[in-house]
Formats: structure tokens, C-alpha cells, sequence
């Protein structure tokens, strides 16, 4: 048995295995001799079959068992003693069926790649702008006109008005104003009086249910956000798509605003006590500035993200991740991955992993950890809220305790808690350390400064976390 490796730079390396007969030879003449003697063949005795008989029966497919079994032991074992922080899996070279055969010498290729080795640190020089976000009467009438719209009585017209909603779908344009070969396709929804651009909007109203038009989404939607929820692409691919589109009305909603009274109070709150419009509004007003808060946090926390990356500039096996993406996303059953997918999406997830990178050595240099209690004491709140909010107050312990156990035997849950309280250390952790001053936005102006140009993208959900340490 040799185990070498040999660097091809910092970031890529290949390990060899060669493996010899004497390293299988006794194992496989032991399970074979197993096999033997539970064997029932006709023409011999219980056990008493040959051992030539089970070596032809069997021998090739516990071979092959016994080689994978030895490969993925030396193999980690290699990575583990050299203290190799790999990214993704190693990957087998030359891929071919082998010929397997007793008393013969194997070799085997694998590709690792390699995490870039680095330090980091944030002082009070890193200086950071802190968005506090103005709940005013605007914002709150929006929303309260939101929830009128969204439980109000909905009736199909044929022609569009000035506060319907149409329900179409839209098709990108080429520059000779036919559909696009390969082109951005959704189906959409448009609320006509929130369409801000009074050209746009009037170029709706009117139109009949079947019309087929040429609109400027840009021009329809609220921001980036709403753009990309129109299209449905990510943000970081708005800039790559034409201006121009063709929307085809498929139906037309004439909505009756919802008064505003107590019946939808109940439908929005629920199980909060609200009397008056202006408990209704008040409620409104808290809710939205714990959103807003946490949104805020958010965008800090990419600022500083951004600057991290910016201060390291790290590089990563790029070949051999897009391969291994490709490798794995192409076995997925449901939607398998392809090398368009890895070339249109690879630059914002490679963002992504860099940023976990960072981050996982931060947590590390610095003893920012979660540990299973604190999930534990996680779920337990988040659990006493959800009671709470039903109205049933205090819950006994015994009842909370098996909620909670059942809850911790979900790995993704586990994992979705694990990642709130990892994100909240890291994030208080940020604050410890660099300089932060507060400014205070609109909530449309927080809306443009947020907008992000690095969506990760939809198919890196259908590939497991590279993080492999």
C-alpha cells in the first residue's frame, strides 16, 4: 500500500493509492469463505461448497467492495493526518470500468481541492454605515392598503382599470423585437396602481383580457426586488437581460378595497386584540420596525462581508469546483444541474463560499461557537412564541421538553437554529469591532441601497454545503 500526493499549486492537488494484493487478498478470502458456507447448491452439501464456486460467484463484486472500502479509508485517513482543508469531495480521475482481478496491482487518481489558507481581522478602521429605517404614515399607508387590497372582494373584468391586478405573462424580446431564443419567461402578476411610471401605467388601462403588449418591466416594477420577483431571476442577472419584454394578459382582477374595520383586523393580526384603526396602524408600525431592524442587520452584515472579501481577495480551485458542482448536480433526480447552470451561476456562488470561508475562520480565531444546549434553548423560545401567539400562555415543561425533542430529531431544523445563533454571534462579533455609524433612510431609499448585484443563485440549492472541515 503507497499513498502519495503531489501539488499541482496551493489550491489543487492530486493523491495516488496504489494498492497491492496483500491488501486485499485476506479479507476477501474471509468473506468469500463466509459466503461459502452459507451456500446451498445443488450437488453439495450445506457448507460444503468449493471455494472455487463462491470465488466465481461472488469474488469480482466483494472485490470491488473491499477496494472501495480501502480507497475511502486511506483517503481520509491521508486528508485527516495532513490536516487537508478540502473543499467539496475528492474526485476519482480517469473514470473507467476496471478489470477486476485477483493477485493484481491497482492505482488509483484522486483530485483534491485545496482551501486557501489565510488570517483576517476587523478593527475600529473598518467603518460601517448602520441604516435606521423611518416607519412613517407613507410606508404604513402602503401596507394598510396592501392588506385592504389582499382582503378585498376580487371580481374577473375584461378590461383593465386603474386599481386591478392583471395576471399575464411576459416573454424577453430580442433586439428585432421577436421572443428571445432561450429567453427570460414567467408568469406575473401586475397591481396597476402601484405601476409608479405614470406612461407605463396608462399604457395598461384599457387594454383588453388576451392583449398581448411590449413593456419595459423596469418600468412596472418597485426596485430590484420586485424586478426579480417579476422575471423571476435573481438580482445579479437583471443587468444581462434585454429592456424590452411582451406581455400577454391572461386575466384581469377588479379588487374592492377591504374596509377598514375590525373584521380585518382579526384577518391580518389574527389573535391580536386591536380595536381602533389606530391600534391597527400602531400594530403595523411595531411590526414593521422589528422587520426593518432585522433587514438592517442584514445589509450590515454584507457590508462588512463585502469588505472582508474586498481586504482578502481569495482565490479558489475555481476548475475544480465547477467540475465537482457539475459532477454532483448532474445526479440530482429532480433537476439536474448543467454546465449552463455552473457558467451562469458560478461567480455568485464562489462569492458564497468565500464568504463561509471567512467566516468559519473568524469563528475559529476568535471562539465563536454554538453549542447543542443553546439550540436546545432556541427551540424551547421559539416554541413558548408559537404558543403564546395561539393564546395559550404558559405551556408545561413536560409537554415543551417533548415538542422540543421531537423538533431536535430534524436535522435541517437543527441546522436552520444552528445557523440563527452562528449568524447572531458573528454579527455581534462585527459590532465589537468595527466603528458603525447610524443614518437614518426611508424605506424606499433603504430598498435601493439594499438591492443586491450577488444573488447566489437557484441550482446551488440543489448542491450540498462544500464546506468540508
Amino acid at each position: 500500500m503507497n499513498v502519495s500526493q503531489e501539488n499541482t499549486d496551493v489550491l489543487n492537488a492530486t493523491v495516488t493509492i496504489e494498492i497491492e494484493p496483500t491488501d486485499y487478498t485476506g479479507q476477501v478470502k474471509s468473506i468469500l469463505d463466509e459466503h461459502r458456507k452459507k451456500m446451498t447448491l445443488q450437488g453439495f452439501r450445506p457448507g460444503k461448497v468449493p471455494f472455487s464456486v463462491a470465488k466465481k460467484m461472488y469474488g469480482k463484486a466483494v472485490l470491488a467492495e473491499e477496494l472501495n472500502k480501502i480507497l475511502s479509508e486511506k483517503l481520509n485517513a491521508h486528508i485527516q493526518e495532513n490536516e487537508i482543508e478540502i473543499l467539496g469531495e475528492p474526485m476519482p480521475e480517469d473514470i473507467n470500468e476496471l478489470d477486476l482481478d485477483f493477485d493484481k496491482s491497482y492505482e488509483f487518481k484522486y483530485s483534491l481541492g485545496i482551501a486557501p489558507k489565510f488570517e483576517t481581522e476587523l478593527t475600529e478602521k473598518d467603518k460601517f454605515v448602520k441604516y435606521d429605517i423611518k416607519v412613517d404614515d407613507e410606508l404604513i399607508n402602503k401596507y394598510v392598503r396592501d392588506f385592504q387590497r389582499r382582503f378585498g372582494d376580487s371580481t374577473e373584468v375584461e378590461i383593465v382599470g386603474e386599481n386591478d391586478l392583471i395576471y399575464g405573462s411576459i416573454y424577453e424580446l430580442d433586439k428585432d423585437g421577436n421572443r428571445k431564443e432561450g429567453g427570460v419567461h414567467n408568469h406575473t402578476t401586475i397591481a396597476v396602481d402601484y405601476v409608479e411610471t405614470k406612461a407605463a401605467r396608462e399604457k395598461l388601462i384599457g387594454l383588453d383580457k388576451g392583449a398581448v403588449t411590449v413593456v419595459e418591466p423596469s418600468k412596472l416594477a418597485k426596485g430590484e426586488a420586485d424586478l426579480s420577483a417579476m422575471l423571476g431571476i435573481p438580482v445579479s442577472k437583471l443587468d444581462e437581460v434585454s429592456k424590452k419584454f411582451e406581455l400577454t394578459i391572461e386575466s384581469i382582477n377588479n379588487i374592492k378595497m377591504h374596509e377598514i374595520n375590525k373584521e380585518l383586523f382579526q384577518k391580518v393580526l389574527g389573535g391580536a386584540t386591536v380595536e381602533t384603526e389606530e391600534e391597527f396602524r400602531n400594530k403595523i408600525s411595531e411590526d414593521l420596525s422589528k422587520h426593518l431592524e432585522s433587514d438592517s442587520d442584514k445589509k450590515l452584515r454584507r457590508d462588512v462581508q463585502d469588505k472582508l472579501l474586498d481586504k482578502l481577495k481569495l482565490e479558489l480551485p475555481d476548475e475544480f469546483l465547477k467540475n465537482w458542482l457539475l459532477r454532483t448536480g448532474s445526479q440530482n433526480p429532480e433537476k439536474p444541474v448543467t454546465q449552463d447552470d455552473i457558467d451562469r451561476e458560478y461567480d455568485d456562488y464562489s462569492r458564497v463560499l468565500r464568504v463561509q470561508l471567512i467566516e468559519a475562520q473568524l469563528a475559529k480565531s476568535n471562539d465563536i461557537k454554538v453549542e447543542f444546549a443553546e439550540i436546545e434553548e432556541r427551540v424551547k423560545d421559539n416554541l413558548r412564541a408559537q404558543f403564546a401567539q395561539f393564546g395559550q400562555g404558559e405551556v408545561e415543561d413536560g409537554m415543551l421538553n417533548q415538542f422540543a425533542q421531537n423538533f431536535l430529531q430534524k436535522e435541517e431544523e437543527v441546522r436552520k437554529v444552528y445557523d440563527q445563533l452562528m449568524e447572531e454571534r458573528l454579527m455581534a462579533f462585527y459590532l465589537s469591532k468595527v466603528k458603525v455609524q447610524n443614518k437614518e433612510v426611508s424605506f424606499d431609499e433603504f430598498v435601493k441601497l439594499a438591492s443586491s448585484k450577488s444573488d447566489k443563485g437557484n441550482f446551488m440549492n440543489q448542491v450540498s454545503n462544500l464546506l468540508k472541515f
